[in-house]
């Protein structure tokens, strides 16, 4: 991410660089039993600049 932050710094007026990750854990019962529980993590990075007064955003869930 700082990487990312510092190249878009070299071209942009403003930069901001940011990462969210959440947890869903969604659960089933039947018959007053656990019938099924999960578990989806989901993670994403975000970076947003500013260059000559324009905004501009990209988004990914894809981390490599």
């Amino acid at each position: 991410m700082e990487s990312l932050l510092r190249k878009a710094a070299r071209c942009a007026d403003a930069a901001e660089a940011y990462c969210v990750t959440s947890e869903e854990v969604p659960v089933s019962f039947e018959a007053n039993r656990l019938k099924r529980l999960e578990t989806k993590r989901t993670t994403g990075r975000a970076l947003r600049v500013i260059r000559q007064g324009r905004i501009g955003l990209a988004a990914s869930t894809v981390i490599d």
